[in-house]
């Protein structure tokens, strides 16, 4: 049971993050309005762009192994 809400809970930490991360960035692609950006800072540099994706890849990481850990011990219940 200890595994389940461990697992779990990593994973659902895992895809809010990658969740979270890519309405920042499909909001600032509508709207031009940087996550997080002061309000001197008109573009982004490349770095932050490049974090938001890394912080997307590594949630979605996150999420994908819970699930497959989950799978595997066959807690999932699919």
């Amino acid at each position: 049971m200890w595994t389940f809400l461990l697992v779990g809970t990593a994973g659902a930490i895992g895809a809010a993050l990658a969740l979270g991360t890519m309405a920042a960035i499909l909001r600032y692609r509508r709207t031009g309005a940087f996550p997080g950006a002061d309000g001197g800072q008109v573009e982004p540099t490349r770095g932050q762009v490049v974090g938001l994706w890394v912080r997307v890849a590594v949630g979605g990481a996150v999420f994908v192994w819970a699930v497959a850990s989950l799978q595997s011990r066959g807690l999932l219940g699919l």
